[in-house]
């Protein structure tokens, strides 16, 4: 359960605010629409994936490139996988606030049984801000890898079976 925004930390308010978060999430579309071809939306199951991963600044900085596949990546860092299935457990209360956040402001479409980038444009997409830090930026660079990359493998759930993740 999701606390009442007044009852989180300062910290809680900052690093899990639902704006930023939902620009996440829709960074992290925008990067699976590039190589998608049929411009499928991501799949609900992939989207809960992106801000424990995302906002980790450890897992963040061990993502690979996009011609790494994800079984060489999880051998190499099974501290993350052992990690990934509580962080995601805790963080569905934040994923689903950012969600309905960026469809409520249309930064975020939820479209059959994925979510798209809303209609609403940026100008540049993601926005930036003269106080974004490195790492506000690093996120969204980490979060388009991940929309990139999370397609490459078979089907969803190959992925969440090797993240040790459970729908």
């Amino acid at each position: 359960m999701i606390l009442p925004w007044n009852d989180r930390s300062v910290e809680d308010q900052s690093l899990f605010n639902p704006a930023f978060c939902g620009l996440v999430l829709r960074t992290a579309c925008r990067g699976y629409g590039e190589d998608v071809v049929n411009g499928r939306p991501v799949p609900l199951m992939h989207a809960f994936l992106v801000l424990p991963i995302v906002l980790n600044a450890r897992m963040r900085e061990s993502l690979p490139t996009l011609k790494t596949r994800m079984t060489t990546w999880v051998t190499a860092h099974p501290e993350h996988v052992a990690e990934l299935g509580d962080r995601a457990r805790e963080m569905v209360g934040v994923t689903r606030e950012a969600i309905q956040f960026g469809c409520a402001q249309d930064w975020l479409t939820i479209s059959g049984e994925g979510l798209r980038p809303g209609s609403h444009k940026f100008r540049p997409d993601p926005p930036r801000l003269a106080s974004d830090t490195d790492d506000v930026r690093a996120c969204h660079v980490a979060a388009r890898f991940l929309g990139r990359w999370l397609p490459k493998e078979d089907r969803p759930s190959t992925i969440l079976s090797l993240l040790g993740v459970a729908p």
